[in-house]
């Protein structure tokens, strides 16, 4: 059976029978007699987040995407070309039919379609009133990021802000650029000024007002609107309930998730790819083993990222592992340069996806960094845009900055520290597209690579526009 559009991979539990059967079984669940009570609602809420996991956004974002498609990770090298859309990611041979691009878009939509469920159906739920609100403002927040995302990836997208239930009227042409951040930022504001500055220890990980702000302050940024950029992380700043932990390891202990230095945080319960984090898997090498299990070796570091690090920046050897012939394990010598992520690895796990470490989507040193970018851009030598970066170089065992940079100097300096401190957390390739480096970087890395000016945008899926005649092309695709 051909589905007529993959845009929103409808969920099926949302169409009706179509009339097969006169009366439905009193087990049945269907739109019309799930969502009566809070636990509706609850649940409701919990598969919009559900998206990012494992199995959906993050297994193909996070490590394809934002790492092999930058100068952070390169495919190769002695390693497995076994996967064509991993290696297509990272030497640029792309086309619109890789299935990376179908896996993201297909995810972005089903968290799309399932939080336009939650505005549509649980303000008609009778419940707490504060509790409904709270829970229409998660699904707002996490609306706008999955076009946030698709935003930044492919351009304008269509827009849907209405729950589909059928598999009818689909073909939807593209919005505009602009008019898909126009709704970004209302979804970010609405939820804004809802959300909670911080929620009880039951209720932990939800999104916050703080990501709201933080979220909002990236966009700015993204659209190079310096001052509301600045303005929208300051907020956050204020909130005072952010705080770096004094060494940079501590970010990333399963102990310390959702502590202090997080602001937004995929969730991992260990116990399974479907609850679990994949890092342990996809990041580690495939000759080292913990409680016997080989990592894949999908996502190594380049060489280029190694040397980038100074000697004494502590943030090196915390992010990644450089292996050598006679380490521990030892590095297989058709590897050329075996170094790989170690951030986020649970020596607990008993299998490739049972990490419990959450995946940090924004942390308070990305604010911080945000904070000084807008600043310098809005005036060079700013006292508080050198005090924010200086923060975070002074926690890696680093000087600070020195004084009395140009605003070029200190733009490129800021940007170094975010490659660094926020290396394999889902942020190189948006950095570098949004600051028009791709091209230069991705040269640097390996100069075998041809990135052209066409791909500071991913081509939209080929399977979409198979099935949708209204969704034109990027350009040069």
């Amino acid at each position: 059976m051909k589905i007529r559009n993959t845009f929103y991979t409808v969920v099926f539990i949302l169409v009706s029978g179509c009339g097969i059967l006169d009366q439905s079984p009193e087990s049945s669940f269907t739109p019309d007699n799930f969502y009566k009570n809070a636990d509706d609602a609850r649940s409701a809420v919990s598969a919009v987040y559900d998206q990012m996991n494992y199995n959906n956004l993050y297994n193909q974002l996070m490590w394809i995407l934002q790492d092999q498609a930058t100068d952070d990770a390169e495919w190769g090298g002695g390693r497995s070309t076994a996967n064509q859309a991993k290696n297509d990611l990272d030497k640029y041979t792309f086309t619109p039919a890789t299935t990376t691009f179908q896996s993201v878009w297909s995810a972005c939509y089903r968290g799309i379609n399932q939080a336009n469920t939650v505005i549509g159906r649980v303000p008609g739920i009778s419940m707490d009133d504060a509790l409904k609100k709270r829970y229409v403002a998660e699904a707002t927040l996490l609306r706008g990021f999955y076009y946030f995302t698709l935003v930044r990836l492919f351009g304008g997208v269509p827009i849907v802000l209405t729950e589909t239930t059928s598999l009818n009227n689909l073909t939807i042409a593209r919005s505009s650029v602009e008019e898909v951040y126009s709704q970004i930022i209302k979804d970010f504001t609405e939820a804004e000024s809802v959300l909670p500055v911080s929620y009880s220890a039951a209720e932990i990980g939800r999104v916050t007002q703080g990501a709201a702000k933080a979220l909002l302050a990236k966009v700015y940024l993204t659209r190079q609107e310096w001052e509301k950029a600045a303005t929208k992380a300051k907020e956050v700043i204020d909130l005072g309930i952010y705080d770096l932990w004094t060494n940079y390891a501590e970010a990333f202990l399963i102990a310390n998730k959702n502590g202090k230095e997080a602001v937004f945080e995929i969730q991992a319960m260990g116990g399974g790819f479907n609850e679990g984090s994949f890092m342990q898997g996809y990041m580690r090498p495939p000759f080292d083993k913990v409680n016997n299990i080989a990592g894949f070796g999908d996502d190594p570091a380049t060489q280029n990222l190694y040397e980038a690090y100074s000697e004494n920046d502590k943030r090196r050897d915390v992010t990644l592992r450089l292996y050598s012939a006679t380490s521990t394990p030892a590095a297989p010598a058709s590897i050329t340069f075996p170094c790989y992520v170690n951030k986020y690895l649970d020596p607990t796990a008993t299998a490739n996806g049972e990490g419990s470490n959450n995946f940090p989507i924004i942390r308070y040193a990305d604010v911080l960094l945000m904070y000084a970018e807008a600043l310098n851009e809005l005036g060079a030598n700013n006292s508080d845009a050198y005090k924010a970066v200086n923060r975070i170089r002074n926690r890696a065992g680093l000087d600070d900055l020195a004084e009395g940079l140009t605003q070029d100097e200190f733009r490129n300096s800021v940007l170094l520290e975010r490659r660094l401190e926020l290396a394999f957390e889902g942020h190189r390739w948006y950095d570098l597209a949004r600051t028009r480096r791709l091209i230069s970087a991705l040269k640097a890395q390996n100069p075998d690579i041809v990135v052209e000016e066409r791909h500071y945008l991913f081509p939209i899926p080929q399977t979409e526009r198979d099935v949708n005649p209204l969704l034109e092309q990027n350009p040069d695709y």
